[in-house]
């Protein structure tokens, strides 16, 4: 597996950082952690009990998260712009919808029985309403689509993109009805895809990004996770 491969499609384990990660995001989306917070490696070690490793890695997956900034006086919890959040999730979904149309001419067996194997999951990690999972499952979908295009560059290009965005993704999914949609929505797109159907891969997920997007800010709106 090549590096960007690996910085877009990881295993699934919950490690130290991951730990530290979740713990952050969830208390800088609760408020306990305000915009414009000052946060540091040395603070997190503190808090957390841990070393300064974990909590610098920590701290540089938030800034890839986009949820943690650095200035010239430090680290601080960033003040989320729904403007800024809205163009770089509409980025995100025109290099996405670029990349799995292309990947979905490029895609080998291998690659098919995949996905096909996340799909085929999906529908017992909803019946056990495993939020978790599925956000994995979301994740490897979509960043497998965008993987079999070949090209280094959209891999890279999206990958960086959609970091910057998953932070979301669990309030993206908070409408009781969401997950078995998407999970609809999912199989449609993977029909096409493995069809080879380059196109109607493309408009599909344009759609379903799209009404992503904008059901997110919706939720985001109502939490006054924006400003």
């Amino acid at each position: 597996m090549s590096k960007i491969e690996h910085s877009i499609f990881t295993l699934h384990r919950e490690t130290l950082v991951d730990k530290l990660v979740q713990n952050i995001q969830e208390a800088i989306l609760s408020g306990k952690r305000p915009p414009k917070a000052k946060i540091s490696e040395v603070g997190i070690a503190t808090e957390f009990g841990v070393s300064r490793v974990p909590a610098r890695e920590a701290l540089q997956r938030l800034e890839e998260m986009n949820m943690v900034r650095r200035t010239h006086l430090g680290r601080e919890v960033a003040q989320f712009s729904r403007e800024e959040f809205s163009q770089i999730y509409e980025l995100k979904n025109v290099v996405e919808a670029f990349g799995a149309m292309k990947g979905a001419l490029h895609a080998g067996q291998p690659e098919i029985e995949k996905i096909d194997a996340m799909i085929l999951e999906m529908p017992d990690v909803i019946a056990r309403n495993d939020l978790k999972r599925l956000q994995f499952l979301n994740h490897g979908f979509h960043d497998s689509l965008v993987l079999c295009c070949n090209n280094p560059k959209i891999i890279e290009s999206f990958s960086s993109l959609a970091k910057q965005l998953r932070w979301a993704m669990p309030i993206s999914l908070e409408p009781a009805n969401r997950p078995v949609l998407g999970y609809r929505e999912h199989q449609e797109i993977f029909s096409a895809f493995r069809k080879r159907e380059a196109e109607k891969v493309r408009c599909l997920l344009e759609i379903h990004s799209a009404n992503n997007m904008k059901r997110t800010l919706a939720q985001m709106d109502a939490q006054g996770v924006t400003s």
